[in-house]
């Protein structure tokens, strides 16, 4: 009896759970994009660019994309000291732009992701949005604006296809372009058909990743939802890295010397045959989106390291320490002088220079004024010394 009971309640429960869930997905419909960051920063994927607040409506009839890294998705201090405002603050480029142009942005920032791994999920992610049931149709946007990071993005593209099953060095540069043009072909359609019906589901999205965060929250002693992506971050940094034999990455800023500490360069541990190899998985890559946004006027935005952009003034230098063969390989580690960097820079940005003439897209580099304004004002960190601070995202 006490069962039949007890299955009396649940019929009118979960009827009820089904029509709220049903109410707050038709509201967030209309203001996703009016969620304040703490409960934005839950959400993922698809709903997380909808619910951005860098335009004026949650599916925007005319705006700008944004695609790279964690650069764009605005990774750095700024977003952090924010993570869990109940207000809608600016921490990244899109948003300044936002505020400053007036017009809709949204940001495809994915953490971790080379040209490869970004421009295919990008595009993989709109294509969702456009051909949803359940949202409106989604405008190509009128300019693409992509940000290519010297820092980590040829090594990402490399582990991106050494994940999928390439490997680099038994590759001539004509065969690994074919291989990288099925690839490109294969992992985008793995791509297109990923998504699950949940992944439409705002409510569902927002939800679950509440719950999903505020239970792992118990498991560590941060409360801030950024931190463990962080901390990946930080834990690949050796132990003498932080506590050099002498200093290191002292760069001279407004006239004083300061302690950068950990810092990414161009590319400076990869060989050129390697450079090379990654910078064809860059070409193909923008080109994709150039084939799938063909009436889109698109950009890419050069980003420099922090080891391109500062006065070192004869200070050891020493970048952060990779590995490709993540398998066999031991830790490239090793320290460069600045005119290595300098050289290395100039390569890397002429060779992005010419990938986008080739393919006819514009080229948008922001070098020279970000290391002009870098010789009076620190960029980056001091909390997480990779990404860029507020000042930084500011001058970018």
């Amino acid at each position: 009896m006490k069962f039949i009971k007890l299955l009396s309640y649940t019929k009118p429960i979960l009827f009820w759970m089904i029509a709220l869930a049903l109410l707050f997905e038709v509201l967030l419909h209309s203001f996703l994009n009016e969620l304040p960051l703490k409960f934005l920063a839950h959400s993922t994927g698809p709903i997380h660019r909808l619910g951005q607040y860098s335009k004026k409506d949650v599916v925007p009839k005319e705006h700008i994309a944004i695609i790279g890294d964690s650069n764009v998705y605005g990774f750095g201090p700024w977003l952090y000291d924010n993570s869990w405002s109940m207000g809608q603050p600016a921490f990244a480029t899109h948003h300044l732009l936002h505020n400053s142009l007036g017009k809709d942005l949204i940001a495809y920032g994915f953490p971790g992701y080379g040209p490869f791994g970004y421009t295919l999920s990008a595009v993989a992610e709109y294509n969702m949005i456009n051909g949803s049931l359940i949202w409106s149709k989604f405008p190509e946007p009128h300019q693409i604006l992509i940000v290519f990071y010297e820092g980590n993005d040829l090594i990402n593209n490399l582990h991106e296809v050494q994940h999928r099953g390439l490997q680099i060095d038994n590759f001539s540069q004509e065969n690994f372009k074919q291989q990288i043009e099925r690839l490109i072909k294969d992992e985008s359609a793995e791509l297109e058909s990923g998504f699950s019906f949940t992944d439409h589901i705002a409510c569902w999205n927002i939800t679950h990743g509440l719950l999903k965060n505020y239970l792992n929250k118990f498991s560590r002693e941060s409360d801030n939802i950024i931190d463990p992506i962080k901390d990946e971050i930080f834990n690949q940094i050796p132990e003498n890295q932080g506590k050099p034999n002498e200093p290191e990455n002292i760069a001279l800023v407004s006239g004083k010397k300061i302690s950068l500490g950990y810092l990414e360069g161009p590319a400076l541990h990869l060989t050129n045959n390697e450079i090379n190899l990654s910078l064809e998985i860059t070409k193909q890559s923008f080109n994709y989106i150039k084939k799938k946004f063909p009436q889109s006027q698109i950009d890419v935005v050069y980003l420099s390291a922090a080891l391109s952009l500062y006065d070192f003034n004869n200070s050891k230098l020493r970048p952060a320490p990779l590995k490709l063969d993540i398998q066999r390989e031991t830790s490239r580690d090793r320290i460069f002088s600045q005119h290595e960097i300098e050289i290395k820079n100039m390569y890397l940005r002429r060779a992005v220079e010419a990938i986008s003439e080739e393919i006819k897209i514009g080229f948008i580099d922001t070098t020279n004024s970000m290391s002009k304004i870098a010789n009076n004002y620190r960029l980056h960190g001091p909390r997480d010394p990779i990404h860029l601070n507020r000042k930084g995202y500011e001058t970018f």
